[in-house]
């Protein structure tokens, strides 16, 4: 199932914002699309229905993906791209054993020009510089939304100062090395593989389970992340500033809900709280 971010320009018209992920088991309903389905934000699930060709059966112990996200990346940078591509084929295929701990910034490395990486726009307090690894956050993004749906334990997330345009506010993941790393953990008894790919103009990461049908049916919850946005401040208009359209501040706090052997947990994620980007007035 891909979860599809809104339009660059389109903020979230709703004050309650409902991401649903279906973890790639039977007895689910949909619209099935592009191989393992396809959800689009408020609007519902889908499930990949193997109809032919099927490898291996329920029984045997596989890789078998449990949750994912996507994010477009019309609008980027070619360096931006660039970045958050680099970043993503280094965590494409990384393992967490059971237990296990994992860090973006350890996977990913330097974001130094000897690592590959070039300058590209970053968001400093809602003004854009250029600077090494610009982008990589819109891959470390990706990897907190999939891992939230997988039902992944989330020991280190931190917002940017600005909400994002390529996700809904209070989906974001920023990481800065030195400053703000994403962690995550393997609860489950089995080991864990992250994927990360571009397709076409978007950006794709899912998690993978090394389980048994059964296995995941037992431990795996089926996820549903719920943005609640309880405040909004207009931005400031700022005159001699540069042109740009400015931004509303808001608190989003971010809830999963966890459905699994007939009950149903709420657990709160977090509460974010974004700063206006002033609207400039030249």
């Amino acid at each position: 199932m891909f979860l599809k971010a809104p339009a660059n320009d389109s903020p979230c018209e709703s004050s309650n914002t409902s991401v649903k992920a279906v973890q790639g088991r039977p007895g689910g309903s949909g619209h099935g699309v592009s191989g393992l389905g396809s959800v689009a934000l408020l609007v519902g699930v889908g499930l990949t229905l193997c109809l032919s060709g099927c490898v291996g059966s329920k029984d045997s112990k596989r890789w078998r993906p449990i949750a994912n996200f996507t994010t477009s990346l019309e609008g980027r940078t070619p360096a931006q791209r660039h970045n958050a591509l680099l970043a993503a084929r280094r965590i494409d295929g990384q393992t967490l054993a059971p237990n296990a701990t994992w860090s973006f910034n350890g996977c990913v490395g330097k974001w130094v020009r000897s690592e590959g990486f070039q300058r590209a726009p970053v968001s400093y307090g809602g003004i854009l510089v250029p600077a090494w690894g610009g982008g990589v956050c819109q891959t470390s993004t990706n990897v907190y939304n999939a891992a939230l749906l997988a039902g992944l334990e989330v020991v280190e997330r931190h917002p940017h100062a600005v909400a994002p345009q390529y996700v809904a506010p209070g989906l974001d993941a920023a990481v800065a090395q030195g400053i703000a790393d994403l962690r995550l953990r393997n609860p489950y008894p089995f080991p864990v593989r992250l994927r990360a790919r571009a397709e076409g103009n978007r950006l794709v990461c899912v998690v993978e389970a090394l389980a048994t049908e059964a296995e995941i049916a037992r431990h795996v919850p089926r996820c549903e992340l719920v943005c609640e946005r309880s405040a909004v401040q207009a931005p400031l208009e700022v005159r001699g500033f540069r042109s740009q359209p400015g931004r509303p501040g808001m608190l989003i706090r971010l809830w999963r809900i966890k459905q699994w052997s007939g009950k149903t947990e709420r657990e709160f994620c977090h509460e974010t709280y974004y700063a206006p980007l002033p609207k400039g007035v030249p």
